[in-house]
């Protein structure tokens, strides 16, 4: 395939050293000859920053009529976060100005170091991708296994508001929690099984609000790892093999709190005293009509959360995965990883040991206000999972 790359900077020159390896035909345009690469080539690769978008679409004119446009940018705001998020997209933007274009999302979640090598650990990193027009869809897919990628077609280009915040992610965990650049996001689905059951210390005393899958599951989980458990409910009687009691009582007696409630229902629990001072891990995601989050971008549930709780050393996590992956969180390449955020230190690694004590890979976050990047995951992991067929599947972070 004859592909433009637009752009010669670290991105754009990567992608095109791996597609010429994997056979094809890659020409570069730069500021004076975008238009040129354009009309030339059969696939378009965006590879310029966000902020250069208007210019190159000046540029190019007519030239991306009905090519496929593979948008590998992100609309990363200087210093950290988006510049558009939650109900928008740079590839719904991009789109828009050029219409007649097949534009895909693709190649923005990893840095060059593992574009140039997407075998991570000895495994493939997965690129999720997305896009309106499933032939485009396809093409990505296939440039994307071609050099040496997991794609995973996760559907409609506003899903790109799900891989957007993913490499923000990315960004946060490889340069600020210092994970290093060979990191990257696989979903495994193969092999998944329960994990080895452990005996945690200290024994914690832990209140969990409501009883649905989530709730039951991290019980279970907690329970067996030796921790003091107890789901906090309206009607305890009606709890079947699990203890119970009333929400308050409940609450009065933990040291941990995790909130697997409807999220809807969250906003009731500020008439509840005994928050203040303890750990709550909020494991809800707020949806809006046609399940979509209700926050996001500039806030997210979790901080809103915190604000209904005040006092309380708020963390999300547990968020972004199905009750099946409470029971079996290990596949047969390793553990799938949990990603938590939160602003206490010392709460930090009570959350993380419970992490481990379900049998997931704690992964920190940074601080709340990163619920921004999380809460999307659990979207990410729905469309995911349904393109897989498997609500096994789960998250992994690859790392060297």
């Amino acid at each position: 395939m004859n592909i433009g790359v637009l752009g010669a900077g670290r991105v754009g020159t990567t992608l095109g050293a791996a597609l010429v390896r994997a056979g094809h035909t890659v020409t570069y345009g730069t500021r004076d000859t975008l238009g040129q690469v354009a009309t030339a080539a059969e696939g378009v690769v965006l590879a310029t920053p966000y902020d250069a978008l208007d210019a190159v679409v000046r540029a190019v004119g007519s030239a991306l009529d009905g090519k496929v446009v593979i948008d590998a940018s992100n609309p990363l705001r200087s210093g950290a976060g988006l510049e558009v998020g939650h109900t928008e997209s740079g590839a719904e933007v991009l789109q828009r100005r050029v219409p007649t274009a097949r534009v895909v999302k693709c190649f923005n979640t990893v840095g060059t170091e593992v574009m140039a090598n997407p075998q991570v650990a000895g495994r493939a990193a997965t690129m999720f991708l997305c896009g309106d027009d499933a032939g485009a869809r396809g093409t990505a897919a296939a440039l994307a296994r071609a050099i040496g990628f997991q794609p995973l077609d996760v559907g409609a280009l506003t899903n790109a508001r799900l891989l957007e915040p993913a490499a923000a992610l990315w960004v946060h965990l490889a340069m600020v929690e210092r994970l290093g650049r060979r990191i990257a996001l696989r979903l495994e689905s193969e092999g998944a099984r329960a994990a080895p059951r452990v005996t945690s210390s200290p024994a914690r005393s832990i209140a969990i609000i409501g009883a649905g899958h989530i709730g039951a599951g991290l019980c279970r989980a907690w329970l067996a790892a030796g921790h003091r458990v107890t789901l906090g409910v309206r009607s305890p009687e009606k709890v079947q093999g699990l203890p119970a009691a009333e929400v308050a009582d409940a609450v009065a007696q933990s040291d941990v709190v995790a909130l697997a409630l409807p999220a809807q229902a969250v906003d009731g629990l500020a008439a509840t005293a005994g928050f203040a001072g303890k750990v709550v891990i909020d494991c809800t995601n707020r949806l809006a009509p046609g399940f979509k989050l209700e926050f996001g971008h500039t806030t997210s549930w979790a901080e809103q959360v915190a604000k209904v709780l005040p006092g309380a050393k708020v963390f999300k996590s547990f968020n972004a995965q199905g009750a099946e992956n409470l029971v079996a969180p290990v596949y047969a390449s390793g553990r799938a990883a949990n990603f938590f955020c939160g602003d206490d230190a010392a709460g930090r690694e009570v959350v993380s040991q419970l992490v481990v004590d379900v049998g997931f890979e704690p992964v920190f976050a940074g601080p709340l206000k990163n619920a921004r990047l999380l809460e999307p995951l659990m979207l990410l992991w729905v469309a995911a999972s349904r393109a897989l067929g498997r609500r096994s599947a789960g998250f992994q972070l690859l790392r060297e």
